[in-house]
């Protein structure tokens, strides 16, 4: 059920924000009546802490980045999904956080004319549609946020949300190139009011999101090629959130390592890198008394989330232009693991730079073998991000062996999960819900056999 009510949410950025809000005498407890200034940096957060949470540990352990060893990760490890205390929380980790905040930025900057607030908000709310959609499919978002109006908000078709996803990119890209009464600054936690770079992540993300659908349209490595030639041209430009805003922000993983250690490096990911002799793997990888966990470059107290990377991108082109049968597929992997082994190392001598490249960057072979070595590269640069298992799910690599343990009634035939399953909130209170609860290898729209 898709509620209104995110009084707690308000009353926690009161205090983190207190001054501010004694000045201008709002109400914490009405979201309409506070200042997109206030809300904007906490739709970043929730945003960033969306993608690096509960949600991308059961993506993680799905695509073998991470194994689960106690509590509920361990149940995951099993492909099965309690749909109370995993799916409930995740569900409204979305709705009620950073979707639910980044409606009201929408309206309320388009009645204000704050057409800057109004775009940076539709490029954040085509992220968090589009990553909601890739976890489970239809979603409801035209009868959304509707409070008490409609508590049974009908599902649209993932089709329907994905071509929604793109519309709102344009529109933003529109938004942020517009008159603007007034224009973000130092509340944009990310960019900093830089409209140009947020005209960039917009493209860079209308090409992700392009690349999901490969399987449904044969013109999307093209779509993606033209996106990518308006979207970011440098690492400086790439779309991470930054931990440390205020004294009691911490990363997500840093918490999740430090409260509730359930998931381990799954033996796959860690025997990749050692394979490779991958210069990534000890900023990836923490050892410690014989455990494997994520290392300090996505764990530390103050890392980064990357939510969409030059990095990334540039691996995506490759894939892009090999199947598009275009050229310089080659010359855009090799900037993009550069840019990414340079990043998470801090720089590695030119020549070792050279050598991994020629060994693990270099396109020889049959396309497919191209397509291999590209996509390789993308899931090591995936490493903590639900977009692994995307990647996965729409290309078939990694080839992943799955779980022997993983057949049971929630996931027939024991294949590595294609899908989460819905809230238990949903089912129960819902009653536009679908007719069934689909399984773990139920496939929807953009994931056609």
């Amino acid at each position: 059920m898709i509620l209104r009510n995110i009084t707690f949410l308000f009353l926690a950025v009161a205090f983190l924000a207190g001054c501010e809000l004694e000045e201008t005498n709002i109400n914490p407890n009405d979201p309409t009546d506070v200042p997109v200034t206030v809300l904007l940096p906490t739709a970043m957060e929730e945003t960033a802490e969306n993608l690096s949470e509960e949600a991308a540990v059961i993506a993680g352990i799905f695509s073998q980045y991470f194994t689960g060893v106690d509590n509920r990760a361990l149940t995951v490890e099993s492909y099965l999904l309690d749909e109370a205390f995993n799916m409930n929380p995740i569900w409204q980790d979305f709705y009620n956080g950073p979707l639910n905040v980044l409606n009201i930025i929408i309206e309320k900057s388009e009645a204000d004319g704050a057409a800057h607030y109004a775009g940076v908000a539709k490029v954040l709310m085509a992220l968090n549609l589009g990553t909601a959609a890739s976890l489970w499919g239809d979603i409801p978002y035209t009868q959304a946020f509707q409070g008490g109006a409609n508590f049974s908000p009908s599902y649209d078709p993932q089709e329907t949300v994905y071509a929604e996803v793109q519309a709102l990119l344009d529109e933003a890209i529109q938004d942020l190139q517009a008159e603007s009464t007034v224009s973000p600054g130092d509340d944009d936690v990310i960019y900093q009011g830089d409209l140009d770079r947020w005209v960039k992540a917009a493209h860079a993300l209308k090409a992700r999101y392009y690349m999901h659908t490969i399987k449904r349209d044969a013109e999307a490595p093209a779509k993606a090629l033209d996106a990518i030639a308006n979207a970011f041209q440098s690492p400086a430009e790439s779309l991470i959130y930054t931990f440390g805003f205020t004294e009691a922000e911490q990363n997500p993983w840093f918490i999740y390592f430090k409260n509730t250690p359930y998931v381990e490096i799954d033996p796959f990911f860690s025997d990749l890198l050692d394979e490779l002799e991958d210069p990534r793997e000890s900023r990836l990888i923490r050892r410690s008394f014989g455990l494997e966990r994520v290392g300090d470059f996505y764990a530390a107290e103050d890392a980064s989330v990357p939510i969409i990377t030059y990095a990334e991108l540039k691996m995506l082109e490759a894939e892009a232009r090999l199947r598009a049968g275009e050229g310089d597929a080659e010359a855009a992997l090799q900037e993009g693991v550069r840019t990414h082994i340079e990043e998470v190392t801090g720089g590695i001598p030119d020549e070792e730079m050279d050598a991994y490249l020629d060994a693990h960057a270099t396109l020889s072979g049959d396309t497919e073998d191209h397509l291999r070595t590209v996509l390789q590269q993308l899931y090591i640069a995936h490493f903590t991000q639900v977009e692994g298992w995307t990647d996965y799910r729409r290309t078939g690599f990694p080839e992943l062996a799955p779980n022997p343990n993983g057949e049971n009634p929630q996931n027939p035939g024991g294949a590595i999960p294609r899908r989460f399953i819905y809230p238990q909130n949903e089912r129960l209170f819902n009653n536009s819900f679908p007719a069934e609860n689909p399984n773990l290898q139920d496939r929807f729209w953009w994931d056609a056999e």
